[in-house]
């Protein structure tokens, strides 16, 4: 998802014309945040933009004709880790679906369908049940009835025994959709004749692999209703009672089930109350595990945050969970499991056409009539929820994701560079060493802090102009990946210090440099490479840099400016 021009121009304040053009910055920083996000974003000049402008926006989507004002109704919800509660909300109810919203408010309480986002759901359950480590096992370690298939011949059957959790996970095992099983097996008259050993003796015996295993990402329904059988196995108990049990109890997640909902005075949009083919209440529990899940706003706010703060997974886990497993035929979309990643280019600074890339986790999901977004993006702490119903929400959901995705995220990135700003800009000194003193800034069109200067005992520590300060996601708080939004007390946390290769080179024509093929950037290499001489420690109370440690030499630089 790269951003809009015009989009970007008016919430980032430069000229937004034909002639504009957004590069790539030299400097390209590690990926993740370049600056720290230990402060609440929901208070800053950028957030307050974005939420004035969206309105706006979303009218601009309704005049377009790119949504139906009278059919749809959504709901959105932005939050924040640093706060652990929304940002901002917006929802809308179109004339023709007001009699299905029960509550007379399409709120963060109204249950709705998410469709696929179940499937991040699934893969939750399962690493939370069983550790990440369950992606390298087979899965004819936990369904041996998917072993043995009789045809060797690789068009026609899937051999099972080369396909492992995280294969199916990550939509690499070639495993295809499920509706060939439905077709033969799901009578309209009957539709719960069937059982687990139908569909796992189908698609042993029956399915035909659409690519061999881990040769590309292909979306696969069919996989998720395999995984969904894996977590019965790993549990001992149904899906709905395992996923219930392991995510949705621990959360809070009172309103997310695998079912339709019930009981009265419900808070839901059921749709049938309007059109009597809705999806609503259209549940085969046989492939729940694959886009079953009912949920509200709050509850999908809760699993986000969850994420975030490594609430039920360990931090390590959370991190290598949240990375891309697989490519695509796009430079900007990457799959993960089962996240599906959009490589934003965001500008480095206010105003500058300089940007660079940031990974935002999504899953997209769809029941017909309802459908969903749900996404993380970890470099600023925060995360949305889009829930939409209507005879046209399938190809709603893709511009809601995009308008909110390419509106929040570039604001909570230039409200982390007001915060450095206000918080970590500055001249530190170290009074018990004459001549040891160094300048933090923020510059214009750089990506992190700079290195304007930096003295140890009379001696220049810095030899070139672009020295550039990253943080490493390391503190001393906690390993919780909660301690990266802490906002309140003392907490110490790592920078390591870069410097590009001198002469800049152009980035690669592709990235809109003026290289060619290769980049020619090597600042993941250079990290430590002379040992711990690149390291420095922020001591930070309540949000603002007090002072810096330098381990190499001891020194511990004070704020006076």
């Amino acid at each position: 998802m790269l951003l809009n021009k015009a989009l970007v121009g008016s919430i980032l304040g430069f000229a937004a014309a034909s002639t504009t053009r957004i590069i790539a910055t030299d400097e390209v920083p590690l990926i993740g945040p370049t600056f720290l996000t230990n402060f609440d974003p929901s208070n800053s000049i950028a957030i307050a933009n974005a939420k004035l402008n969206f309105p706006g926006i979303i009218d601009g989507l309704f005049s377009s004709g790119r949504l139906n004002r009278t059919d749809l109704a959504f709901s959105i919800d932005v939050f924040s880790a640093a706060t652990n509660r929304s940002i901002y909300r917006y929802s809308h109810v179109g004339e023709n679906s007001k009699a299905s919203v029960t509550s007379g408010a399409f709120d963060d309480k109204t249950i709705s369908r998410i469709g696929s986002v179940t499937k991040l759901f699934t893969v939750y359950a399962i690493i939370a049940k069983a550790g990440i480590q369950v992606f390298s096992d087979p899965v004819t370690k936990y369904l041996p009835e998917l072993a043995g298939n009789s045809s060797n011949d690789p068009l026609e059957k899937i051999r099972w025994e080369d396909i492992t959790v995280g294969a199916l996970a990550s939509q690499q095992a070639g495993s295809g959709g499920v509706a060939d099983f439905l077709q033969k097996y799901v009578d309209p008259k009957d539709p719960f004749n069937y059982n687990s050993e139908d569909l796992l003796t189908f698609f042993r015996d029956e399915k035909k692999p659409v690519i061999s295993p881990w040769r590309n990402a292909v979306y696969s329904d069919g996989g998720f209703a395999i995984l969904g059988q894996v977590l019965i196995r790993l549990s001992g108990k149904s899906f709905p009672e395992a996923i219930q049990e392991v995510i949705f109890d621990p959360l809070g997640m009172d309103s997310t089930s695998t079912t339709i909902p019930k009981g009265p005075d419900l808070n839901v949009i059921d749709r049938s109350i309007i059109d009597k083919n809705s999806s609503w209440g259209v549940d085969l529990e046989i492939v729940a595990s694959t886009g079953s899940l009912y949920a509200n706003g709050a509850d999908l706010r809760a699993a986000g945050l969850s994420i975030l703060n490594s609430e039920i997974l360990s931090p390590a886990t959370v991190s290598e969970w949240m990375k891309p497993r697989s490519g695509t035929g796009s430079l900007v979309e990457l799959v993960g499991a089962p996240w599906e990643i959009s490589r934003l280019e965001i500008p480095v600074t206010p105003g500058s056409n300089r940007t660079r890339v940031s990974d935002l986790y999504t899953k997209a999901g769809g029941n017909v009539d309802y459908t969903a977004i749900f996404a993380l993006s970890p470099d600023q702490g925060i995360g949305y929820s889009i829930l939409v119903a209507g005879s046209t929400a399938t190809p709603a959901r893709w511009p809601l994701r995009d308008v909110v995705g390419e509106t929040f995220i570039p604001a909570a990135e230039l409200a982390a560079t007001e915060n450095a700003k206000r918080n970590l800009a500055g001249t530190f000194v170290d009074s018990t060493s004459p001549g040891t003193n160094l300048t933090l800034t923020v510059d214009r069109g750089r990506p992190g802090l700079g290195l304007k200067s930096f003295w140890v005992k009379g001696i220049n520590g810095r030899d070139g102009p672009y020295w550039r300060l990253y943080p490493t996601g390391l503190t001393s708080f906690s390993r919780s990946l909660s301690s990266l939004y802490r906002k309140k007390g003392a907490i110490r946390v790592a920078h390591r210090m870069v410097e590009p290769e001198p002469p800049l080179k152009p980035r690669a024509a592709i990235e809109g440099g003026k290289g060619g093929l290769f980049d020619n950037s090597f600042t993941w290499m250079n990290l430590d490479f002379a040992g711990p001489t690149d390291e420095f420690i922020f001591n930070l109370v309540d949000e603002r840099l007090v002072s810096v440690e330098f381990p190499a030499t001891g020194s511990v630089f004070k704020r006076v400016h």
